[in-house]
């Protein structure tokens, strides 16, 4: 727009713009934008003959409008460094109790290359470190990661990485895959076209693959802040959406949720009085040999007994249970 354009804009919303851009937006910037106003229509009732409502089954939020610091590695690894995930936009479903992270890849940026900060692996990275690594002291028996120190609810979350062709979707689809048999933080992603990414997300919302008409958009109208608690939906109409989210793996012995939970309390517990027990020898002067060091792979092993844990704990709580049948 033009200085006037920007000031009628000013008028009509009621904003006061603390300047105005000198320059309009490249290419690859309007296109992406375009894909994402295009996701968020595809998801609100419509006839094609009256003006389309807001829906307001669900909130719909931008990335500039969320504050979701997390702390990782600096890429010369002297120490650790704060930062910022900023998502293209986020989904919430508040009758599914589910949270979806969303990514439009444009086609512009690279995908293996980790060492740029736009490629889909760096953002994979920056995904894992936010949902799975602990942002307190572990061995203090704190659990709580950067994402449940966002969002309160615990609500399950995915990240939906949606493309503009069906080629750079199988790409990305691929580079999530090979994840899975790494050693990195595991979470819940997709890889989606559009027309893929807007079936999901009116699946969730209405229970089908396209939003209703506009005249029967009533009776799925539900507000967000003051939607009454809603008791999660079967395991059987939520499948598993990545390998993170299915059961042990072939060739690991089947377990009861509790009990991973339990063991789980018990080996941060047991690591934490070793540690303590440490420290108390060291003031002492008394030979280490007198009690076992943690081993060096402690933090892992107890990094991926807690993942373990906590989709045993997830899978109960689905049934609204604290122990299994």
């Amino acid at each position: 727009m033009t200085a006037e354009g920007f000031e009628i804009g000013s008028q009509l919303l009621n904003l006061k713009l603390a300047r105005t851009p000198k320059h309009d937006v490249g290419p690859w910037f309007l296109k992406h934008e375009v894909m994402l106003n295009e996701g968020f229509l595809g998801l609100g009732p419509q006839d094609g003959k009256t003006p389309a409502k807001v829906p307001r089954g669900f909130r719909w939020v931008l990335g500039e409008y969320l504050d979701l610091p997390f702390n990782d590695f600096a890429p010369d690894r002297r120490g650790i460094e704060s930062r910022r995930l900023q998502p293209d936009a986020i989904f919430e479903d508040p009758a599914g109790r589910r949270r979806y992270f969303i990514e439009y890849e444009t086609g512009s940026a690279t995908i293996r290359d980790a060492k740029k900060s736009t490629s889909t692996m760096a953002k994979l990275d920056r995904y894992g470190t936010f949902f799975r690594a602990p942002a307190g002291n572990p061995f203090a028996g704190e659990r709580e990661t950067f994402y449940t120190r966002a969002f309160k609810d615990g609500w399950p979350a995915e990240v939906l990485f949606v493309t503009p062709s069906e080629a750079r979707r199988d790409s990305i689809a691929r580079v999530i895959a090979d994840r899975e048999s790494s050693d990195k933080y595991k979470f819940a992603a997709r890889a989606l076209t559009l027309a893929e990414s807007r079936r999901v997300l009116c699946l969730a919302q209405y229970g089908a693959d396209h939003p209703p008409r506009a005249a029967r958009q009533g009776p799925r109208t539900v507000s967000p802040a003051t939607a009454p608690p809603v008791p999660p939906r079967p395991v059987a109409e939520v499948p598993a959406r990545s390998a993170a989210e299915e059961r042990l793996r072939r060739g690991r012995v089947s377990v009861r949720g509790e009990q991973l939970v339990k063991f789980e309390k018990l080996l941060r517990s047991s690591l934490s009085a070793l540690s303590r027990a440490q420290e108390v020898l060291n003031r002492l002067h008394v030979p280490r040999e007198a009690i076992p060091e943690l081993p060096p792979s402690a933090p892992d092993v107890l990094r991926i007994l807690a993942e373990y844990a906590r989709r045993g704990e997830e899978a109960l709580l689905r049934h609204g249970l604290t122990a299994a049948d």
